[in-house]
């Protein structure tokens, strides 16, 4: 009878065994893949993702990827092409490098491939493939693009008048800018990529433009109604590094404002006493031959419930304007 219970112990003993060990191996449907993905290599990139659809899970897994790429984005940076260009201006650099870390991890992925797809639970998980290859050649194309269009202005530059000069360094910077994210994801898809060209000549034109900054006297001269514009473009020069003079100077902007009083009707008691002023704002430049080289003309509202004065003198409009056009061409109305 001992023997008995001491073999039907030993049964249930191995019996348990032999289930756990069947539990800790991969199921036989090959969903292997889920907890262990293949691992990237210098062709490929891979992960899992999971959603509520198969798209989602697909968008799921290439933001992982992202993700990854992000992390070694962020450790590239500081040999990039773009930190060379801007130099020890700390700030600026820091900025512009959380700019383009969270542009890595928003990368516009083509070839994408599911390799595997399964349901679990209520969810769908999938296993995705990323040609680093594709990628590379994606983005290079796109720097190529860029690049042409940098070169253009460039050509444009080198023959400019000095207010020239300012208008177009405004567009080249900003192409610049959008290459800010490209040299680090190049070099994060291929270690061997080469940017020294490009290193070369986006140094050669930062110091050019900076050049045609400092070397910039600019006159500004407003009547009554754009003495808060003036003195916002004030502003906006300086912090481009224009020098402003009110006697020798290359250029003369002379701004003019005419408003119209409006109230209107309303039955909300916070509107009640509101008065807007429709501006019209014109600048116009000109060289020191007393030419003129640019004029441009805005319409704006503001309102105010201090009255007439102070809606005129409001500068919220103008701000978005520069913010969306740069102060360059804002004041000449250029808007590439």
């Amino acid at each position: 009878m001992v023997v008995k219970n001491l073999l039907l112990v030993l049964g249930i003993v191995f019996l348990s065994a032999c289930g756990a060990l069947n539990a800790s191996q991969p199921k036989a449907d090959g969903a292997s893949w889920l907890q262990t993905p293949p691992a990237d290599n210098p062709h490929y990139f891979y992960a899992v993702g999971y959603g509520q659809t198969l798209e989602d899970a697909k968008n799921d897994a290439l933001s992982g990827i992202s993700s990854k790429i992000s992390v070694s984005v962020e450790s590239t940076f500081n040999s990039s092409v773009t930190a060379t260009r801007i130099g020890d201006d700390e700030e600026v650099l820091k900025n512009t490098k959380n700019e383009v870390v969270a542009k890595s991890k928003q990368i516009e992925y083509s070839n994408v491939k599911v390799l595997k797809s399964k349901k679990v639970g209520d969810e769908y998980a999938v296993l995705v493939e990323v040609s680093r290859d594709d990628l590379f050649r994606s983005y290079k194309r796109k720097l190529d693009k860029i690049d042409e269009k940098i070169q253009t202005e460039w050509e444009l530059f080198q023959k400019a008048s000095p207010f020239e000069k300012l208008k177009i360094a405004n567009n080249i910077e900003r192409y610049l800018k959008k290459t800010d994210a490209i040299f680090p994801l190049l070099h994060t898809l291929d270690e061997s990529f080469n940017d020294a060209s490009y290193t070369k000549r986006y140094k050669l034109y930062t110091k050019e433009i900076r050049k045609a900054k400092n070397g910039m006297k600019i006159k500004l001269v407003a009547d009554e109604n754009s003495e808060s514009l003036a003195s916002l473009l004030r502003e906006e020069l300086s912090r481009q590094g224009v020098k402003l003079s009110a006697h020798d100077y290359d250029v003369l902007l002379k701004i003019t404002t005419k408003a119209k009083k409006r109230k209107y009707k309303s039955s909300n008691p916070n509107f009640a006493n509101v008065v807007f002023a429709l501006r019209k704002s014109t600048i116009n430049a000109y060289d020191a031959n007393g030419n003129v080289i640019s004029n441009v003309v805005y319409k704006t509202k503001e309102g105010s419930s201090e009255g007439f004065e102070d809606a005129i003198a409001k500068t919220a409009k103008y701000k978005k304007k520069i913010a969306q056009m740069g102060v360059f061409n804002f004041i000449t109305g250029n808007k590439e």
